[in-house]
């Protein structure tokens, strides 16, 4: 099926352009969240009109995550957890919990889904990145520490 992307959207494209995808992702999660619209002609015909609006939906998106990206950029976040002995941890660092130590900390509202990190099993720090819009990034050190 093709699509006119309303957003830009990692690994699909970017905002106004024509993309084909398959019709079950379109009709159940891109159309309904309102991420796209069918490319129809009516639609096509329409997309001058719309690309302007993308456009600076676009551009205060751009500025927002340029705003987190220097708010977040070089921070440390810590969290607790629990561990052993040996600093092995009873279970992993997950992403919900990075996003709402985020949220916590700097009031910026973070999809669990944004954060880029890989499997935590061990106390100590690390980095992670943030993926805050297109290819925006925000890194961070991620220290964690055992629960008392």
């Amino acid at each position: 099926m093709d699509i006119i992307l309303l957003e830009s959207l990692n690994k699909l494209g970017k905002a106004g352009e024509i993309v084909t995808v398959k019709d079950g992702f379109a009709r159940n999660f891109l159309i309904p969240e309102k991420k796209a619209i069918v490319a129809n002609k009516k639609n096509k015909a329409d997309l001058e009109n719309r690309i302007t609006q993308i456009n600076a939906n676009n551009d205060k998106k751009l500025d927002e995550a340029n705003e987190f990206k220097e708010k977040l950029d070089g921070k440390k976040i810590s969290i607790q957890m629990e561990a052993n002995e040996d600093g092995s941890l009873y279970g992993a660092v997950s992403h919900k919990s990075v996003s709402d130590n985020i949220y916590t900390l700097f009031e910026i509202k973070i999809s669990p889904d944004a954060v880029i990190i890989d499997p935590i099993k061990e106390l100590g720090e690390t980095e992670i990145q943030i993926s805050l819009y297109a290819d925006i990034k925000a890194k961070l050190h991620l220290e964690i520490t055992k629960k008392t």
